[in-house]
Protein backbone atom coordinates (compact mmCIF):
# COMPACT_ATOMS: atom_id res chain seq x y z
CA UNK A 1 0.00 0.00 0.00
CA UNK A 2 2.50 2.38 0.58
CA UNK A 3 4.62 1.78 -2.61
CA UNK A 4 1.21 2.14 -4.18
CA UNK A 5 0.44 5.52 -2.85
CA UNK A 6 4.40 6.64 -3.60
CA UNK A 7 3.68 5.82 -7.04
CA UNK A 8 0.25 7.68 -7.28
CA UNK A 9 2.03 10.83 -5.68
CA UNK A 10 5.04 11.20 -7.91
CA UNK A 11 2.32 10.80 -11.04
CA UNK A 12 0.09 13.60 -9.57
CA UNK A 13 3.45 15.80 -9.61
CA UNK A 14 3.74 14.59 -13.08
CA UNK A 15 0.78 15.55 -13.89
CA UNK A 16 -0.51 12.55 -15.36
CA UNK A 17 -3.90 12.02 -15.12
CA UNK A 18 -5.54 9.40 -12.46
CA UNK A 19 -6.87 6.56 -15.20
CA UNK A 20 -7.46 3.30 -13.16
CA UNK A 21 -11.29 2.79 -11.56
CA UNK A 22 -12.01 6.03 -9.83
CA UNK A 23 -8.59 7.60 -9.09
CA UNK A 24 -5.11 5.95 -9.54
CA UNK A 25 -5.82 2.65 -8.94
CA UNK A 26 -7.21 -0.47 -10.34
CA UNK A 27 -8.21 -2.71 -7.66
CA UNK A 28 -8.08 -6.74 -8.45
CA UNK A 29 -9.01 -10.18 -6.22
CA UNK A 30 -7.24 -13.18 -6.56
CA UNK A 31 -6.65 -16.20 -5.03
CA UNK A 32 -2.82 -17.83 -5.04
CA UNK A 33 -2.47 -21.19 -6.28
CA UNK A 34 -2.32 -24.21 -3.59
CA UNK A 35 1.83 -25.19 -3.20
CA UNK A 36 1.17 -29.06 -4.39
CA UNK A 37 4.38 -30.10 -1.54
CA UNK A 38 2.21 -28.47 1.28
CA UNK A 39 -0.15 -30.12 3.19
CA UNK A 40 -2.49 -26.80 3.24
CA UNK A 41 -5.54 -27.14 1.05
CA UNK A 42 -6.37 -24.87 -1.49
CA UNK A 43 -9.74 -24.25 0.49
CA UNK A 44 -7.44 -22.63 2.99
CA UNK A 45 -6.14 -20.28 1.24
CA UNK A 46 -8.06 -16.84 0.82
CA UNK A 47 -8.18 -14.54 -1.84
CA UNK A 48 -5.58 -11.18 -1.97
CA UNK A 49 -6.48 -8.20 -3.08
CA UNK A 50 -3.98 -6.21 -4.70
CA UNK A 51 -3.89 -2.62 -7.27
CA UNK A 52 -2.56 -1.55 -10.21
CA UNK A 53 -1.42 1.84 -10.18
CA UNK A 54 -2.38 3.72 -13.22
CA UNK A 55 -1.50 7.30 -15.02
CA UNK A 56 -2.58 8.92 -18.05
CA UNK A 57 -1.57 11.24 -21.09
CA UNK A 58 -4.06 12.39 -23.17
CA UNK A 59 -2.13 13.99 -26.20
CA UNK A 60 -5.70 13.79 -28.28
CA UNK A 61 -4.03 11.35 -30.54
CA UNK A 62 -5.34 8.30 -32.21
CA UNK A 63 -3.45 5.66 -30.17
CA UNK A 64 -2.13 5.17 -27.14
CA UNK A 65 1.47 3.69 -25.78
CA UNK A 66 1.28 1.77 -23.16
CA UNK A 67 4.67 2.16 -20.52
CA UNK A 68 4.22 -0.69 -17.46
CA UNK A 69 6.83 -1.99 -14.76
CA UNK A 70 5.43 -4.66 -11.41
CA UNK A 71 6.10 -3.02 -8.06
CA UNK A 72 5.46 -6.13 -6.40
CA UNK A 73 8.26 -7.99 -5.22
CA UNK A 74 8.27 -11.30 -2.41
CA UNK A 75 7.05 -9.61 0.55
CA UNK A 76 9.12 -11.46 3.60
CA UNK A 77 10.34 -14.12 1.44
CA UNK A 78 8.86 -17.76 1.10
CA UNK A 79 8.16 -18.58 -2.13
CA UNK A 80 10.75 -17.70 -4.68
CA UNK A 81 13.10 -16.62 -2.51
CA UNK A 82 16.75 -16.91 -2.50
CA UNK A 83 17.33 -15.96 1.19
CA UNK A 84 16.81 -18.54 3.87
CA UNK A 85 17.81 -16.86 6.83
CA UNK A 86 15.20 -15.60 9.20
CA UNK A 87 11.81 -13.71 8.15
CA UNK A 88 12.64 -10.14 6.70
CA UNK A 89 10.96 -7.57 4.03
CA UNK A 90 12.39 -8.25 0.76
CA UNK A 91 12.14 -5.01 -0.67
CA UNK A 92 12.90 -5.38 -4.20
CA UNK A 93 15.24 -2.82 -5.35
CA UNK A 94 16.48 -4.30 -8.79
CA UNK A 95 12.70 -6.51 -9.05
CA UNK A 96 11.63 -4.18 -9.88
CA UNK A 97 12.20 -0.95 -8.48
CA UNK A 98 14.25 -0.67 -11.13
CA UNK A 99 11.43 -0.43 -13.56
CA UNK A 100 9.15 1.60 -11.80
CA UNK A 101 11.85 4.51 -11.26
CA UNK A 102 12.22 4.34 -15.13
CA UNK A 103 8.60 4.39 -15.78
CA UNK A 104 8.41 7.45 -13.94
CA UNK A 105 11.55 9.11 -15.22
CA UNK A 106 9.82 8.31 -18.77
CA UNK A 107 6.92 9.83 -17.51
CA UNK A 108 8.94 12.89 -17.05
CA UNK A 109 10.78 13.07 -19.79
CA UNK A 110 7.84 12.29 -22.77
CA UNK A 111 5.66 15.54 -20.59
CA UNK A 112 8.78 17.66 -21.47
CA UNK A 113 9.04 16.38 -25.18
CA UNK A 114 6.45 17.62 -27.80
CA UNK A 115 8.03 15.32 -30.68
CA UNK A 116 6.80 12.26 -28.24
CA UNK A 117 3.20 13.48 -28.21
CA UNK A 118 1.83 11.65 -31.22
CA UNK A 119 0.50 9.18 -29.05
CA UNK A 120 -1.12 9.14 -25.85
CA UNK A 121 0.90 7.25 -22.84
CA UNK A 122 -0.67 4.74 -20.12
CA UNK A 123 1.73 4.19 -17.56
CA UNK A 124 0.96 1.13 -15.43
CA UNK A 125 2.61 0.01 -12.11
CA UNK A 126 1.42 -3.41 -11.62
CA UNK A 127 1.05 -5.79 -8.75
CA UNK A 128 0.67 -9.60 -8.51
CA UNK A 129 3.29 -9.59 -11.25
CA UNK A 130 5.51 -12.50 -8.92
CA UNK A 131 2.45 -14.43 -8.14
CA UNK A 132 1.26 -15.04 -11.59
CA UNK A 133 1.31 -11.71 -13.72
CA UNK A 134 -2.36 -10.40 -11.93
CA UNK A 135 -2.22 -7.14 -12.17
CA UNK A 136 -1.46 -7.14 -16.24
CA UNK A 137 -3.93 -10.11 -16.53
CA UNK A 138 -6.58 -8.01 -15.07
CA UNK A 139 -5.73 -4.69 -16.41
CA UNK A 140 -6.28 -6.74 -19.84
CA UNK A 141 -9.70 -8.06 -18.67
CA UNK A 142 -11.21 -4.98 -17.65
CA UNK A 143 -8.99 -2.04 -19.43
CA UNK A 144 -9.21 1.49 -18.90
CA UNK A 145 -8.85 2.36 -22.79
CA UNK A 146 -9.74 0.26 -25.70
CA UNK A 147 -7.34 -2.32 -25.84
CA UNK A 148 -7.92 -1.85 -29.78
CA UNK A 149 -6.47 1.57 -29.23
CA UNK A 150 -2.95 0.15 -27.74
CA UNK A 151 0.05 0.98 -30.09
CA UNK A 152 2.16 -0.92 -28.33
CA UNK A 153 3.22 -2.13 -24.58
CA UNK A 154 6.79 -1.20 -23.56
CA UNK A 155 7.74 -3.37 -20.34
CA UNK A 156 10.69 -2.95 -17.82
CA UNK A 157 11.60 -5.78 -15.28
CA UNK A 158 14.51 -5.62 -13.64
CA UNK A 159 17.01 -3.01 -15.49
CA UNK A 160 18.80 -1.38 -12.97
CA UNK A 161 22.49 -3.87 -13.25
CA UNK A 162 23.86 -2.96 -17.12
CA UNK A 163 26.43 -4.87 -16.88
CA UNK A 164 29.10 -5.35 -19.89
CA UNK A 165 27.21 -2.65 -21.65
CA UNK A 166 24.33 -5.89 -22.29
CA UNK A 167 20.77 -4.98 -22.48
CA UNK A 168 18.20 -7.99 -23.10
CA UNK A 169 15.35 -6.82 -25.41
CA UNK A 170 12.76 -9.89 -25.60
CA UNK A 171 8.97 -9.74 -27.67
CA UNK A 172 11.05 -8.57 -30.81
CA UNK A 173 9.22 -10.85 -33.34
CA UNK A 174 5.77 -9.10 -31.90
CA UNK A 175 5.99 -6.96 -34.73
CA UNK A 176 7.99 -6.87 -37.90
CA UNK A 177 9.11 -3.38 -36.84
CA UNK A 178 11.23 -3.79 -33.74
CA UNK A 179 14.40 -5.28 -35.20
CA UNK A 180 14.71 -2.09 -37.21
CA UNK A 181 13.51 0.47 -34.42
CA UNK A 182 15.63 -1.31 -31.91
CA UNK A 183 18.80 -0.51 -34.56
CA UNK A 184 17.80 3.15 -35.09
CA UNK A 185 17.13 4.06 -31.61
CA UNK A 186 20.39 1.78 -30.27
CA UNK A 187 22.59 4.98 -30.43
CA UNK A 188 23.96 4.02 -26.87
CA UNK A 189 25.87 0.59 -29.29
CA UNK A 190 24.50 -1.36 -26.29
CA UNK A 191 24.95 -5.08 -26.60
CA UNK A 192 21.29 -6.04 -27.28
CA UNK A 193 20.43 -9.41 -26.64
CA UNK A 194 17.20 -10.47 -28.53
CA UNK A 195 14.38 -12.54 -28.06
CA UNK A 196 11.87 -12.91 -30.58
CA UNK A 197 8.86 -14.80 -28.23
CA UNK A 198 6.56 -12.52 -26.40
CA UNK A 199 5.41 -15.33 -23.94
CA UNK A 200 7.84 -14.60 -20.55
CA UNK A 201 7.74 -14.54 -16.98
CA UNK A 202 6.53 -10.72 -16.77
CA UNK A 203 3.83 -8.53 -17.27
CA UNK A 204 3.92 -8.05 -21.37
CA UNK A 205 2.94 -11.24 -21.68
CA UNK A 206 -0.71 -10.98 -20.75
CA UNK A 207 -1.00 -7.88 -23.48
CA UNK A 208 1.06 -10.11 -25.88
CA UNK A 209 -1.59 -12.88 -25.61
CA UNK A 210 -4.08 -9.90 -26.55
CA UNK A 211 -2.33 -9.25 -30.05
CA UNK A 212 -0.68 -6.32 -29.06
CA UNK A 213 3.29 -5.75 -29.96
CA UNK A 214 5.37 -5.53 -26.79
CA UNK A 215 8.54 -5.64 -25.95
CA UNK A 216 10.53 -6.38 -22.78
CA UNK A 217 13.60 -4.42 -21.29
CA UNK A 218 15.92 -6.77 -19.08
CA UNK A 219 19.54 -6.31 -17.52
CA UNK A 220 19.93 -9.62 -16.10
CA UNK A 221 19.94 -12.00 -12.92
CA UNK A 222 22.24 -11.36 -10.31
CA UNK A 223 22.98 -12.74 -7.01
CA UNK A 224 20.86 -9.84 -5.65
Amino acid sequence: TLAAEFIANRMEKLGLTPYGIGGYFQKFTFTPKANPHSSESSNELKPITGKNVIGFFDFNAPYTIVIGAHYDHLGFGGEGSLHAGETAIHNGADDNASGVSALLELARLIKNDASLHENNYLFIAFSGEEKGLWGSKSFVSNPTIPLESINYMLNMDMVGRLDSNKLAVNAVGTSSKWANALEMANTEKLNLVLGESGIGPSDHTSFYLEGIPCLHFFTGQHGD
